[in-house]
């Protein structure tokens, strides 16, 4: 249980920044001058394909923070219209030079992270590797042809079949580096599928859907891949990738007009939380059992406000988590 204080009085407002987060910018990755450990965020629908570098792996973990939200900003909604919304699936990965994996695994329940996916023999996830690193190469032959007019340097739309296709001359399409013979996962190299499918009413839905994104280092025996995060599908073609997701809750600030306080706040993914308050700091039930002003909404990672009126010369605010 994560607990939070904040007070205020009538005579002077008291504004505590527990945590203050600023979406970020992710550093520059191109298909034209792709380099290993850029991520590839990848859509595919049967027709097309579409293959986005999203940056280095570093512009999605180097975040201290919680809760870092990351938008993707390298595609454009008028090229994911070119591959569709709506029964896509997508996946994002990478790999770096020892070959460790970086992979994403969709959730089956919105704010339930997934088993992760488990570690190999570094031998093993060396031939994912192969067939990952395709996908760039195809995505650059693709680019250089210019088959598809709206691709860009970032974010590259592609024929879906690169099989006896003179327009992959180097590499493979999406498609087909994560099929091959086998039939899907990395042709059969990795453990799992990587990748998430969206419902054939997705964007009337209103309904987010999300993927974790696991590293799995080389092991020569059993271990499973650590949570970076995850991301997430907006109905409207948009993706964010949350860093370091948690359920500890974080009251922003507090500020008072009249006898009404309005409290900022973030809860998390996870449980049941609610806003605490006394008049006094030690009322001798502790904070836990303050009484309860409010439900807080949850299940996300954004900020939230509540009010709470009271005509006290000093109140404490506290959330518990359960």
């Amino acid at each position: 249980m994560n607990i939070f204080k904040n007070m205020i009085t009538k005579k002077t407002s008291v504004i505590a920044l527990l945590a203050c987060v600023a979406a970020g910018e992710l550093q520059a990755g191109t298909i034209t001058n792709y380099a290993t450990g850029d991520v590839l965020l990848c859509f595919r629908k049967g027709g097309n394909d579409m293959v986005v570098d999203v940056g280095p792996i570093s512009s999605l973990t180097n975040y201290v923070s919680a809760n870092y939200r990351i938008p993707i900003t390298k595609y454009t909604g008028g090229q994911l219209a070119t591959v569709g919304t709506n029964g896509v699936s997508w996946s994002a990965f990478t790999w770096s030079s020892d070959n460790t994996l970086f992979v994403t695994r969709a959730r089956t329940s919105l704010n339930t992270q997934t088993t992760p996916w488990q570690s190999q023999l570094s031998s093993v996830q060396a031939s994912t590797v192969q067939r990952m690193a395709s996908v760039p190469v195809g995505a650059l032959d693709q680019l250089n042809l210019l088959v598809y007019p709206n691709s860009t340097p970032t974010g590259v739309i592609e024929e879906d079949s690169s099989a006896g296709n003179p327009n992959y001359p180097n590499g493979l399409s999406y498609h087909d580096a994560l099929a091959g013979p086998y039939g899907g996962q990395f042709n059969g190299t990795f453990v799992g599928n990587p990748e998430n499918t969206t419902s054939a009413s997705f964007t009337a839905g209103g309904q987010v859907v999300r993927s974790d994104f696991y590293r799995m280092t080389p092991t020569s025996g059993y271990g499973l891949g650590k949570w970076l995060g995850y991301f997430e599908l907006n109905t409207n073609g948009a993706i964010t990738y949350v860093a370091y997701p948690t359920s500890t809750p974080v009251i922003g600030s507090v500020s008072r007009s009249g006898n009404t306080t309005t409290i900022n706040y973030k809860t998390g993914l996870y449980g049941t939380y609610t806003l605490r308050g006394s008049a006094h700091l030690d009322s001798g039930t502790g904070a836990t059992n303050w009484p309860a002003i409010a439900t807080l909404s949850s299940g996300d990672t954004g900020s939230h406000i509540t009010t709470d009126t009271t005509t006290d010369s000093v109140r404490f605010y506290t959330i518990t988590a359960q």
